[in-house]
């Protein structure tokens, strides 16, 4: 890899936070980048864009010349939507802000290394429609235009889709686009936190509010100050919070627990669900005013069913973030048989499940390629478009009477999951096993029980 800012100590920076993932070569300017990448194999570039003597984008234009297969990354205090769409058009895999997280450089490099790696097996991967947004279809092209549109503004912006469909990786695009890239991207599960906790994770708390509150805690809409605040799964938010974020997002204020001032907040919100929020306002369990609210933009995000052109790229492309987070065997792609059975499956817990899907097949492949036979049982007991059987003749005795038994397994927990709308302590009880055991199932099966909630 090959580090290029004008700064030493930035160069050191980034030396210290790669060393022992990859080998970093430094220059301190442009002149000196294209003379290492004219004689040197250099798979991953990491340039600053504001350099004396030439830019990043100019680097990265000539670097394209010199080394077109190589991975670059544009690092930058200054990020705008122009600077983003610029860099993506030149080439650019992607973009980090200053200053930055480590473990974010290192994952974003990690990744660029791993795409470089397993370039010439998997395809250019130049589909990705927004920053870590991979598709071709035209139901995502529309969702990439719109999410152009709404990151140019500072409205609120609401994310739906079913469970797994990406919607936190539209959240980061619409932040990486807009003109608070340069800030923080601070995310939160609503539905992961417990709800006593949630009101003092959103808002902070002061010294001696509650037991236990030994010193003043600033929540997260403080930490994302002139950031964005991204709340997944708002559609779990419990009454009484939906309230206090009503009043937080009209009065762009907001009271910590155990404070009577208001402190003022600049905080672009984007919000996320799978469950349908219209219909939780018909029946009183979501509060109308914060839908209109949260509703300004709209941005849906269409099932992994609904966009079958995309599961093969989706599927080289997990494959390589796979084998670039440091997984060191060598597969080069798919079977066109495992592609085929990956593009014909359904995918209930969409790119999430594929994701499942993907890692597993990589730890039990045995050749270069993954075929169907690593691919979960799930996936290749199905029928194909066509109606066709899967080639179970290919199959001994044992092996098809266990495909038999992981089938029904696999039906009785989405039949137990859709009776008990995806509520896990209910279906243990009608199953009669433990709860932790009906996870480990669900797990081995590939079952998401979050595809069977009620959306009502």
């Amino acid at each position: 890899m090959l580090a290029v800012d004008d700064k030493p100590n930035m160069l050191r920076l980034m030396a210290k936070v790669l060393s022992g993932d990859v080998e970093v070569r430094k220059a301190q300017n442009g002149a000196e980048a294209l003379r290492i990448l004219a004689s040197e194999s250099v798979d991953v570039v990491v340039c600053d864009l504001r350099m004396p003597d030439m830019d990043g984008l100019g680097v990265l234009r000539a670097a394209r010349q010199l080394r077109p297969t190589a991975e670059f990354i544009l690092m930058t205090a200054y990020a705008t939507v122009g600077t983003a769409v610029e860099a993506l058009r030149a080439g650019a895999y992607d973009y980090i802000t200053k200053p930055f997280e480590p473990e974010e450089m290192r994952a974003v490099v990690l990744r660029a290394v791993g795409r470089a790696a397993t370039g010439a097996g998997l395809g250019d991967g130049r589909d990705e429609l927004l920053p870590g947004v991979i598709g071709r279809s035209r139901s995502m092209q529309e969702v990439a235009d719109l999410v152009r549109r709404v990151a140019a503004s500072d409205a609120t912006a609401l994310l739906l889709g079913e469970t797994g469909t990406g919607k936190e990786r539209v959240a980061r695009a619409l932040h990486h686009l807009g003109r608070r890239a340069s800030k923080r991207f601070v995310p939160i599960n609503c539905a992961a936190i417990p709800a006593e906790l949630l009101e003092s994770e959103l808002f902070g708390f002061s010294r001696g509010a509650f037991t236990g509150a030994n010193r003043d805690r600033p929540g997260l809409f403080e930490e994302a100050q002139e950031g964005t605040l991204f709340l997944d799964e708002i559609g779990d938010l419990r009454p009484s919070l939906q309230a206090k974020l009503t009043r937080a997002i009209e009065e762009r204020a907001i009271r910590r627990i155990g404070e009577s001032r208001e402190r003022g907040v600049d905080v672009r919100l984007i919000a996320a669900t799978h469950r349908d929020l219209e219909a939780m306002v018909r029946s009183d369990s979501f509060r109308q005013d914060l839908w209109y609210r949260l509703s300004v933009a709209v941005i849906r995000i269409p099932p992994l069913r609904e966009r079958r052109e995309d599961i093969e790229l989706l599927a080289r492309e997990l494959l390589r973030e796979y084998l670039g987070g440091g997984e060191q065997r060598r597969i080069v792609g798919y079977t066109e048989r495992a592609l085929e059975m990956l593009r014909n499956h359904d995918w209930p817990g969409n790119v999430r499940q594929l994701r499942a899907a993907i890692e597993r097949a990589c730890i039990v492949a045995a050749s270069e390629r993954i075929d169907v036979r690593d691919l979960p049982p799930e996936i290749v007991s199905r029928y194909d478009t066509d109606g066709r059987e899967a080639d179970l003749a290919s199959l001994t005795w044992s092996e098809a009477m266990e495909r038999g038994r992981d089938e029904v397994a696999r039906r009785y927990l989405e039949a137990l999951l859709r009776r008990s709308q995806g509520k896990v302590a209910e279906a243990s009880a009608r199953a009669g096993v433990e709860r932790e055991s009906l996870y480990r199932l669900m797990r081995r099966y590939g079952v998401d029980p979050d595809a069977f909630r009620s959306d009502g």
